[in-house]
């Protein structure tokens, strides 16, 4: 019986560095039936190169395509969506990141849970990971996650890294081709649109990865005090909580006809604009918006103070 096609969808920007090792991963997967599609935004390095060499000297059953960009820097999330507009049809579309590691098992072992749903509805599929340093060490595993995601869990917070997932050919369509998914990070958007319309599925399993360069440390990689004070820097002093806000106003308007009720009211709360009442509801919102202590209490902060 022949596997379900997977495209594997991968966004490289100056990744020399990490380009041959993430392409090696995704070449050696246990799983045969993966064309890969690559898009670079406008390298300064030698990535082309590289992709150019691996195409070239490619003697697997996996096929490596590079995308025309056609000369412009589109940033992420942005190229993400572009690679999933101009490649083939797939029944089953895979992120990939330029320095990530995939475990042997990955895409099959997605492929199995999602071969076991009804392929008619949404499905978005993601899972565990591994952080570990550039000598492969590995520093931790991420959290665990929720079984079951309601809307609550993805309005400040991503359950799953883009790395991690895979979604079918009803998502791509519903959630990317039919719509414009605007400037949200596509794993943040893609769960949410899983979350409202279809089914998401979480493996505890760590699948791949994510190598964490000293150059490229996140908030992810803090405990709650570092986590906390990123946090007052970024979004109580910067810009970015202010652009989650108006992230959620988009999804909203592009899906207020399809949402239900009780998936609009949270997202009208904390998309309008501030009013007494509002202010209230937001600061004494009974649900947990983020897992991380340090995280739930910069947004109670930039509620208290009215930021957002």
């Amino acid at each position: 019986m022949e596997q379900p096609k997977v495209n594997v969808l991968l966004a490289t920007y100056n990744g020399e560095k990490f380009i041959r090792n993430q392409l090696d991963s995704i070449i050696a997967q246990t799983y045969d039936n993966i064309d890969i599609y690559i898009r670079d935004d406008g390298s300064s390095d030698q990535t082309v190169s590289v992709v150019k060499k691996y195409m070239e000297e490619n003697t697997s059953n996996k096929n490596i395509y590079l995308i025309d960009n056609g000369g412009v820097n589109l940033r992420c999330p942005a190229s993400f969506y572009e690679i999933f507009r101009k490649c083939r049809p797939a029944k089953y579309y895979s992120l990939c990141d330029q320095d990530d590691v995939w475990y042997p098992e990955k895409i099959q072992w997605a492929v199995e849970r999602l071969e076991k749903e009804d392929n008619h509805q949404i499905l978005v599929y993601y899972s565990a990971s591994d952080y570990s340093d550039e000598d492969g060490n590995v520093i931790r595993k991420s959290p665990l996650q929720k079984d079951k995601l309601e809307i609550t869990d993805v309005l400040y917070y991503t359950p799953g890294s883009g790395f991690t997932m895979l979604i079918n050919e009803m998502a791509r369509q519903k959630l990317i081709l039919d719509v414009d998914p605007g400037k949200e990070l596509h794993d943040r958007w893609l769960i949410r649109g899983g979350v409202c319309f279809g089914k998401v599925l979480y493996e505890s399993r760590s699948t791949a990865s994510h190598i964490r360069h000293e150059s490229a440390v996140t908030a992810g990689d803090a405990g709650n005090v570092n986590l906390l004070l990123n946090f007052i820097k970024e979004e109580l002093l910067g810009d970015d909580a202010k652009k989650e806000k108006e992230f959620l106003g988009h999804f909203l308007h592009v899906f207020q006809d399809s949402l239900r009720e009780e998936q609009i009211k949270p997202l009208r709360l904390f998309s309008r604009e501030n009013t007494v009442i509002g202010w209230f509801q937001k600061v004494f919102y009974p649900r947990r918006l983020r897992t991380r202590l340090g995280g739930e209490i910069a947004l109670r902060m930039m509620f208290l103070i009215g930021k957002i």
